[in-house]
C-alpha cells in the first residue's frame, strides 16, 4: 500500500509506521509469534483462532506492528464486552470478514490470506475497501472500515485494554504516559477507577 493522498475509491494510505514503531522500542514479530503471545482465542476468547489469524495478518498490513503491539488482546477485550459482544455490526461482520479473507485469498492464490504475500494482502485488502467483495448478508467496504477502527483503537488506546503495549503507540506520536478516555459502562460494570482515583457511581 502507498503513502498517497487518499481519493474516492482509493486504498488506504498506509502510513509508513514501521520505523516509528522501531524508533519506539518495538520490534514487530513474525505474525505467528505475535499471535502466540495474545490472550485467548477460541473457547477462552469471542474469536475461534482460525479467524483471529486472517484479521491479525489484515491489521499488520494497515499498521506494520500493530500485532506486536496487542491488537489481538484489543480486539479480544471488546468483543466480549457489551454493547459490542451482541452487536450484529461487529463479532459477526468480523467473523464474516476473517472468512471472506480466507475465502478470496484461497481462490486468488491457493493459500489462507495469512500466507499470502504482502502484495497479494494488499490487492485483496484494496478489494474489500472499495466494496468488491460483498454477499447477501456482507459489505467488505463496512468491514475494513471496522477493521481499521479497530486497529488505530488498539494502538493508541490504554494499555489497560490489551492494545498499546509498553505504550508504544504513546511513544508514536509523543505523548507521554496516559490516555484519560474510559468507557462510562465498562467503570459501571466493572467498578474501575476513573482518572483522579474516583470510581464508577453506576449512574
Amino acid at each position: 500500500m502507498k503513502n498517497d493522498p487518499p481519493s474516492p475509491g482509493s486504498r488506504f494510505p498506509r502510513r509508513t509506521m514501521l520505523g516509528g514503531t522501531l524508533a519506539a522500542g518495538l520490534v514487530a514479530p513474525r505474525l505467528a509469534g505475535a499471535l502466540a503471545a495474545s490472550g485467548p482465542m477460541g473457547p477462552a476468547g469471542p474469536l475461534a483462532a482460525d479467524l483471529a489469524e486472517p484479521l491479525a495478518a489484515a491489521a499488520e498490513r494497515v499498521l506494520p506492528g500493530v500485532v506486536g503491539a496487542g491488537f489481538v488482546d484489543y480486539m479480544n477485550f471488546w468483543l466480549s464486552r457489551p454493547p459490542l459482544d451482541r452487536a450484529a455490526d461487529w463479532r459477526p461482520l468480523l467473523k464474516a470478514g476473517a472468512v471472506h479473507l480466507d475465502r478470496l485469498a484461497r481462490r486468488r492464490h491457493g493459500q489462507s490470506f495469512a500466507s499470502c504475500t504482502p502484495a497479494q494482502q494488499d490487492a485483496i485488502l484494496t478489494a474489500f475497501q472499495q466494496g468488491k467483495v460483498t454477499s447477501r448478508r456482507f459489505r467488505g467496504n463496512v468491514f475494513f472500515q471496522r477493521l481499521v477502527m479497530l486497529v488505530i483503537e488498539s494502538f493508541l488506546s490504554d494499555p489497560r485494554y490489551g492494545g498499546n503495549r509498553d505504550g508504544v503507540g504513546f511513544a508514536f506520536i509523543g505523548r507521554e504516559q496516559h490516555c484519560w478516555w474510559a468507557p462510562r459502562r465498562l467503570e459501571v460494570e466493572t467498578d474501575e477507577p476513573r482518572p483522579g482515583g474516583r470510581k464508577g457511581t453506576g449512574r
